[in-house]
Parts: structure tokens; C-alpha cells; sequence
């Protein structure tokens, strides 16, 4: 009954950790594709203060998100 039981918690704490650590590296890769795109953006479209220029800057780094797999 113990090993049982002790079985139980060694797979529930295995299990979590594996858990903590795909959503860490699940974190890393969504920090990775922000920056990246958030300089695809700027480059693509430098700030003018113009709100259009705004806009095609937002809509770049939307496009560039869904295309990393991430969401904007």
C-alpha cells in the first residue's frame, strides 16, 4: 500500500514538473517571437508619428505573431 502511494506522488510530481517546464520553454518561445517581431515591425515601418504608419506597424506585428504560432 505504501510503495503504491508512494508511486502516486513520484509520477504527480514528475508529471508537474514536466508541466513547469513546458510552460516555461512554452514562455521563452512567445518572448523569442515578440521581439522578433516587434523589430520586424519597427524596421518595416519606422515611427513617423503618423497614425497609418501606427497602424501598418500593429498590423506587421499581428501578421508576424499569427505566423510564429503565437498569439498578437
Amino acid at each position: 500500500m505504501k510503495a503504491a502511494n508512494l508511486l502516486s506522488t513520484a509520477v504527480l510530481v514528475g508529471l508537474s514538473l514536466a508541466s513547469l517546464a513546458w510552460g516555461a520553454n512554452a514562455q521563452s518561445r512567445r518572448d523569442a517571437a515578440m521581439e522578433r517581431c516587434i523589430a520586424q515591425a519597427q524596421a518595416q515601418f519606422p515611427f513617423s508619428g503618423d497614425l497609418s504608419n501606427q497602424q501598418s506597424r500593429t498590423a506587421s506585428y499581428k501578421a508576424c505573431m499569427r505566423a510564429a504560432g503565437q498569439r498578437p
